[in-house]
């Protein structure tokens, strides 16, 4: 703690953040291509994705899509 004060640091947080931070982030993530990974699962079933999400089988961020990859390319 004493570091904190005397450092002068300070810890700062929010659940989504304000419009700006999130802008900052945005372009932040562009200038360094940062690139999001995430899994994807067909709409059709997404209570699997779901159950896999709650069990924490899911290495990313879990993508419902409306097509499914199969279908992608047509």
């Amino acid at each position: 703690m004493g570091q904190t004060v005397v450092g002068e640091r300070s810890v700062l947080g929010s659940l989504t953040g304000s419009p700006l931070d999130n802008e900052r982030t945005l372009a932040f993530s562009v200038l360094a291509e940062i690139r999001p990974k995430f899994e994807t699962m067909p709409l059709e079933k997404a209570n699997e994705a779901y159950q896999r999400m709650k069990s924490g089988n899911v290495q990313f961020r879990m993508v419902l899509t409306i097509k499914d990859d199969d279908d992608a390319d047509q």
